[in-house]
């Protein structure tokens, strides 16, 4: 992944207690409806799992059809299958011999339960058709379900966009991590917003949108380059606006720091009024301060070598 110079210029404990015969106790915790990174060792398990299943399904050679079919049948769901194969139309009706690689570069559970879980995923591909290579990425949210010691892809989602899960109520032990992962999602959205907006009609309140949610070193990046950067959103002319609801999930949170994978799209509005789109997957890493989470880096996610 690359770091982030300028991207965004450029477009508590609870508890009840019940009588039982007579006497009190804790009542049992109810766990966190969402699992992602509760048990870490349990959703890296699903994300390895995922990204076989991923990868298998994403990669396509002509010459190899059979061996195609049967990955997708390993891999996918009914629906999903009925997804792939409209995604996959055009490449499959090439004359020419054609092999596809696709590779997961990072991903993230953005919620799981002991049977399903929702990834999202950023991918690298590979096409090489008449001996011409071409190389991209693709930014997906994979809905899965477990069938047996397998996990499913169930639903494919191009480019998302999708509204967060639910926060998660007060408890104690595992309840209080899903509530700091929560929150280290939220701050990544804050940080989004506000990296995310660019405003030629006001580069300085456009400025001061960066520094408000920055820290470390990308707080001491920005005023290093702030000349720079207020002439550039100046000059470039260029307005972006975030589309809602930015698909995002947490990759790892240790002790007071986090890192969340965001896909985010960009309505961008140049000088002489061309609206283009832009889709960014980038990595936010993130520090806990006493007034909440704020970023201390941006990468934006690169193919692979």
């Amino acid at each position: 992944m690359k770091r982030w110079a300028g991207l965004a210029v450029v477009l508590a404990l609870a508890g009840c207690t019940t009588a039982v015969s007579g006497t009190a106790g804790p009542e049992p915790e109810t766990p966190p409806s969402n699992l992602a990174l509760v048990d870490p060792a349990r959703t890296a398990s699903v994300l390895t799992a995922v990204k076989t299943a991923t990868e298998a399904v994403f990669s396509y050679d002509s010459t190899a059809v059979p061996a195609y079919e049967k990955a997708l049948a390993d891999n996918l769901t009914p629906g999903a299958r009925d997804e792939l194969a409209k995604l996959f139309a055009e490449v499959r009706k090439s004359a020419e011999p054609i092999k596809l690689v696709t590779r997961v570069i990072v991903s993230a559970a953005a919620e799981e339960t002991p049977d399903k879980a929702r990834v999202l995923t950023v991918l690298d591909q590979s096409s090489t058709r008449a001996g011409a290579t071409s190389k991209g990425i693709a930014s997906v949210l994979l809905a899965t379900v477990r069938e047996g010691d397998r996990w499913r892809i169930d639903k494919v989602e191009v480019n998302p966009a999708a509204s967060p899960p639910a926060a998660e109520k007060p408890g104690a032990g595992d309840r209080v991590f899903a509530r700091v992962r929560d929150s280290a999602r939220d701050g990544a959205l804050r940080a989004a917003e506000a990296l995310l907006n660019v405003d030629p009609a006001d580069p300085e309140g456009t400025y001061a949108r960066y520094e408000s949610v920055s820290t470390g070193p990308l707080l001491t990046q920005f005023r290093q380059d702030k000349a720079a950067r207020l002439n550039q959103i100046r000059s470039g002319g260029a307005k972006a606006s975030l589309a809602p609801n930015p698909a995002t999930a947490v990759m790892e949170v240790v002790d007071d720091k986090a890192s969340v994978l965001l896909f985010a799209t960009t309505d961008v509005k140049d000088a002489a009024g061309q609206a283009t789109k832009r889709h960014l997957p980038i990595v936010l890493r993130l520090q806990r301060l006493p007034e909440g989470w704020k970023a201390a880096g941006v990468e934006s996610v690169q193919p692979l070598p």
